[in-house]
């Protein structure tokens, strides 16, 4: 169709990673970009030459610009987290120096939460709100035809004219999600290119996708922004294509199911286990879920079908902090799911977010104490960051607070604390960080659970990595 666009995932510092807590970079969770492949494979279906630059395998902003100069695209797509948007503002500024004519999109879950704050960038010429799929196919058709004239009546994007932020209606979400292509992946780098975080896996490649979209949970700490509050879901036929093409054209050895909560349907996800005996795909995967979504009849199902892991999002072992940051979920039903999962004979990640207000060191204990207790196969205890879109990062600006994401706000970087419960010092919380990893993964009981358990010598290289990068810190 004549017109040339680029996808970009930007780069990826170590700082912007793991800031000063150096000894975590070889547990940062590295996996393709399935937003920018579904971006991608929606314009190649309408015929547009379309290529991705997936920087996060260690592509360099000097080597990127190189590789922009070389294909001379028309139009270049920029997404980006919050943790990362410097690296995308540095992008788009290398852009207009090098290719001054390239129009520069902005997507992702930054955009979304910070649209008009975003765009007072002097690099950004649009931003793509939320789902981009249908959003951002409009918008390269009317910049085909038109140009960056006449975009006021594209909904679900934010522009600049005449110096002034304009933000037009918000686009209706997909309901039909099996109307979208499947990721163009044989526009990424190959999955051996990619380090999943070492708990996550016992096979690599690790192939990734994602079959629902939308949570209808209301925790104060996440974002909803990008794919909403309304639940939608693939069918398990649709799920099945996909699993065979990561296998057999991508060569997956493993799956992950990055839907925010994969057992939200219980019926959907004992079909898609049908499927995998129908099918005879016999390969491991994991998924995430929430523990008021499950049952033993599903999680032996789930183990017959593959799975190996589960991943719940528990938060906090103290009841008081359960239930300010909204979870709906209770310590006791926190407790019956992870039972439940060992019984089924899965292994059990949890995550937990420490740090959030209201915090003391007695909670935060009370929550080392449980995942201890509760005999965990991993535990991640992710230091709060108030992120841009949360309820409770409007409620601290709301009290004075203020932030500033420059300076770095990735959940790994221990010595960047952008929020300190007011009972604690900053020091205090991040001597608790520390002493919370090494508590819980450098107990000898723990470590020799972790070696009778390892089913692969690619698993033991992971284990091995991890436990290096704890007993660092």
């Amino acid at each position: 169709m004549g017109m040339k666009i680029t996808l970009i995932e930007p780069p990826i510092t170590t700082d912007d990673l793991v800031g000063k807590t150096r000894s975590m970079k070889s547990v940062v969770n590295v996996i393709p970009s399935l937003g920018l492949a579904y971006l991608a494979a929606t314009l190649e279906e309408e015929g547009y030459d379309v290529k991705i630059i997936d920087c996060s395998i260690r592509i360099s902003h000097s080597e990127l610009i190189g590789l922009l100069m070389r294909e001379r695209p028309d139009v270049i797509g920029i997404t980006g987290t919050t943790p990362v948007f410097e690296s995308v503002k540095k992008v788009a500024e290398n852009i207009k120096v090098s290719l001054p004519d390239a129009i520069i999109v902005v997507g992702g879950p930054h955009l979304t939460a910070m649209s008009k704050e975003t765009m007072e960038c002097p690099y950004f010429d649009v931003g793509v709100m939320r789902e981009g799929e249908v959003t951002f196919l409009e918008l390269i058709k009317r910049i085909q035809n038109k140009g960056l004239t006449d975009l006021r009546d594209i909904n679900g994007i934010v522009y600049k004219e005449n110096g002034k932020v304009i933000e037009t209606r918000p686009r209706e979400f997909v309901t039909d999600l099996d109307s979208l292509s499947f990721p163009a992946r044989h526009l990424l780098p190959p999955l051996e290119a990619y380090k999943p975080t070492p708990a996550s896996y016992r096979r690599l490649p690790l192939g990734v996708l994602i079959t629902t979209r939308g949570c209808p949970s209301r925790c104060t700490f996440c974002d909803r922004g990008v794919f909403g509050s309304s639940y939608r879901e693939r069918t398990p036929d649709n799920i099945i294509a996909e699993i065979e093409e990561l296998i057999f054209k991508f060569g997956a050895r493993e799956l992950r199911f990055f839907d925010d909560t994969f057992t939200l349907n219980e019926k959907r996800v004992l079909e898609i286990c049908a499927k995998f005996k129908e099918k005879k795909i016999k390969i491991p995967w994991t998924c995430l879920t929430k523990v008021t979504a499950i049952s033993e009849g599903l999680l032996k199902a789930m183990k017959q079908a593959g799975c190996w892991q589960v991943l719940y999002g528990l938060e906090s072992g103290d009841a008081r902090m359960l239930k300010a940051l909204n979870k709906g979920n209770t310590v006791e039903q926190n407790e019956r799911a992870v039972k439940l999962a060992h019984r089924a004979g899965l292994s059990v990640r949890a995550d937990f977010i420490v740090g959030t207000p209201g915090e003391t060191m007695e909670s935060l204990r009370r929550t080392l104490d449980f995942a201890i207790k509760l005999r965990l196969d991993y535990a991640h205890f992710n230091k709060f960051v108030p992120l841009p879109g949360t309820e409770l990062y409007l409620t601290l600006l709301k009290r004075g607070y203020e932030f500033d994401f420059s300076k770095g706000c990735s959940i790994l970087d221990h010595s960047a604390i952008m929020f300190t419960p007011e009972s604690m010092t900053k020091e205090e919380f991040k001597e608790f960080l520390d002493f919370a990893n090494r508590a819980f993964y450098l107990r000898s009981s723990y470590i020799l659970k972790r070696l009778v358990s390892i089913r692969s010598f690619t698993e033991l290289k992971g284990q091995i990595r991890g436990f290096f990068a704890i007993y660092n810190l």
